[in-house]
């Protein structure tokens, strides 16, 4: 009951929506009835559904790509000067940049299917990971480390032992940021230059003049994103239960 009425705000805000177009204060043209577009969307479901899978699919696979680099990446820059050394500078000049403005050039390198919008969902998965990875482990007391050390744990022990467990809320953090950001980029990239999945199907639809059709679109897309981001904090809160129990 409380996780309902948390949602009231989105609840007042879609009752807007209907009343003042049911009123005729915004030309339905540009802004249709709620309950149209809810209509729409229960219509054009499987049609949607299939966008859906094509949109996950790309936002998992770059998801799965850019984060598993970035862990990596994270790692060895909390262990190794090296690493620390290399990484540090590109990643102080590659993150500001504006991935979505990459999209044309991965286009030229990678054509206009599946690989251009994994690539930008991998390579704007990749910086919060890392990002967070690094700060997490570097943050790790170094009592645990020492202890760990003089109990005759190897490197590598110390690393997935002792380090990764610790930094793992701030590794979890970045995970959840990344999520967010692969399903916005995909649906962006898709209106760029795709012929499936949900964001083709908005620029579609606003092109061909269907506004039910593209405020469904949209609410779906809005549905989906906050169904993923519910499923990704459920399995956070599962993974660092360990965090209350200590507490």
């Amino acid at each position: 009951m409380k996780a309902i009425l948390r949602l009231y705000p989105i609840g007042l805000i879609l009752l807007v929506w209907e009343l003042s177009t049911r009123a005729k204060l915004v030309d339905p043209m540009f802004l249709p009835p709620l309950s149209a577009a809810v209509v729409d969307f229960w219509a054009n479901l499987g049609l949607l559904m299939q966008d859906a899978l094509s949109s996950l699919m790309r936002a998992g696979a770059g998801l799965l790509i850019g984060g598993g680099i970035g862990l990596v990446v994270g790692m060895a820059m909390a262990r190794s000067k090296l690493a620390e050394s290399f990484f540090d500078p590109l990643i102080s000049a590659l993150f500001p940049t504006p991935k979505l403005a990459l999209f044309p050039l991965l286009m030229v390198w990678l054509g206009l299917g599946n690989g251009s919008k994994i690539a930008l969902v991998a390579l704007t998965a990749f910086f919060p990971i890392v990002i967070n990875t690094y700060s997490g482990m570097k943050g790790v007391d170094k009592f645990l480390i020492w202890n760990a050390r003089t109990k005759g744990a190897s490197s590598f022990q110390v690393l997935t032992r002792v380090m990764a467990p610790a930094a793992l809320p701030f590794i979890f953090a970045g995970v959840r940021i990344a999520t967010s950001f692969s399903f916005l980029l995909v649906v962006a990239a898709e209106m760029l230059g795709s012929t499936d999945g949900l964001g083709f199907r908005i620029l579609y639809a606003q092109r061909t003049f269907e506004a039910n059709t593209m405020y469904a679109a949209i609410l779906f897309v809005a549905v989906l994103g906050y169904v993923v981001d519910r499923i990704v904090g459920l399995i956070g809160r599962r993974l660092l239960a360990w965090q209350d129990t200590a507490a």
